[in-house]
């Protein structure tokens, strides 16, 4: 089966006065369809910027990233920014959740700004919060939630759009052991329903729960 994911000597450089700081050096892997890959290594080894990478957030100074084989660095900017929308899905370490918006209408924005009918996009941030046991809590703000739910609300909003893959940064860095493994069990459930997963995280014990690991150091992979 061909992988969703191929990246191909992949790099990354920032200029510095002075200087050129290289993060990222000739990175190569594959992700399949499916897969839960857990990106781990020791701060500031590049593993922020390669998920920034795989989502479209930022450019490769070179080498390829192919989404089921299309080069999607290839694309113009609009194209590129429509891709992103559609076909990655993100999670951070703070849910960046609006605080004056309730949960389901933080959950709906994606699909809005992707144009889908208000009244079908209501119904499926519904559901999807449904999904991650926020069936209690549609109407509740920010505020009113724990940091556990607010994270589920993120996760609800990244799966709006049936991403092809969704990317978390530290999904659980900021919630304490109890509430963090509640978090990752939602993730390895929506896995195991097919969603495929890149989580960068620091946690071995996490990281043992996935079906793969990928270690990076000094911005390579080991």
């Amino acid at each position: 089966m061909e992988p969703l994911i191929n990246v191909r000597n992949l790099n990354k450089t920032f200029s510095l006065p002075g200087r050129d700081l290289h993060i990222l050096k000739d990175i190569t892997f594959d992700i399949h369809k499916g897969e839960m890959t857990a990106l781990m290594g020791p701060s500031g080894v590049g593993k922020s910027t390669l998920l920034h990478i795989l989502g479209t957030l930022d450019r490769p100074t070179s080498g390829n990233v192919l989404y089921e084989s299309r080069d999607v660095f290839e694309l113009g900017n609009d194209e590129l920014a429509d891709f992103r929308s559609k076909s990655v899905g993100f999670i951070f370490q703070f849910h960046h959740l609006l605080p004056e918006f309730n949960t389901v209408e933080n959950t709906v924005m994606p699909a809005l700004i992707a144009g889908i009918n208000f009244k079908e996009a209501n119904k499926k941030a519904k559901q999807a919060l449904i999904n991650v046991g926020l069936s209690e809590r549609l109407l509740h703000k920010p505020g009113e939630l724990s940091g556990g739910e607010q994270q589920r609300v993120a996760i609800a909003r990244a799966l709006m759009l049936d991403p092809k893959v969704v990317l978390a940064d530290e999904p659980t860095g900021n919630l304490d052991t109890q509430t963090g493994d509640e978090v990752f069990n939602i993730l390895k459930g929506l896995n195991m329903k097919g969603i495929t997963f890149i989580m960068v995280t620091h946690n071995e014990a996490l990281a043992s729960g996935c079906k793969r690991i990928i270690r990076m150091k000094d911005g390579r992979i080991v």
